[in-house]
Formats: C-alpha cells, structure tokens, sequence
C-alpha cells in the first residue's frame, strides 16, 4: 500500500463519495486481483484526474486507513 501511493498509483484523500455495484472485472488498485461479478466492486473518483478507481471493499478500507494515518501524520507523501 505504502509503495502504491508514494508510486501515485494510489491519492492520499478521505472519499466522501463512494458507488458500490457488482463487480465488472476491472483490476482493484491495491491488490491487482480483478472485482469479479460475483463481488461488490466500490468505486471513487480519484480527485487528482478525475479517473475511476474500483476497489474490493476490504482493500478501500486497507487504503482508507492508511490515508488516514497519513493525513493524521501531516505526511508529506501525498
């Protein structure tokens, strides 16, 4: 995860928006493991460029906590 967001594979930000669907077997960011159809894919709009990031719901709460530590930290990786 670390490597991710210092890659800026990955933005350093809370996401107040979040859509959940059936997955359509885009590549989750974190694990690189598709969202299969039979699970629920979150997706937010990544506010650097506005593309879409679809996330397993375990890795959005993997990549949440780190944002939030890094923000919390006045980490100057972001």
């Amino acid at each position: 995860m670390q490597e991710r967001i210092k890659e800026g594979r990955l933005p350093v930000e809370f996401i107040t928006l979040i859509n959940g669907g059936f997955g359509g077997g885009q590549t989750c960011p974190v694990c690189d493991t598709p969202v299969t159809r039979d699970k629920v894919e979150y997706e937010v709009v990544d506010p650097r460029n506005a593309s879409h990031l679809i996330f397993h719901f375990a890795c959005y709460v993997i990549w949440q906590r780190e944002c939030a530590r890094r923000i919390r930290a006045g980490d100057s990786e972001r």
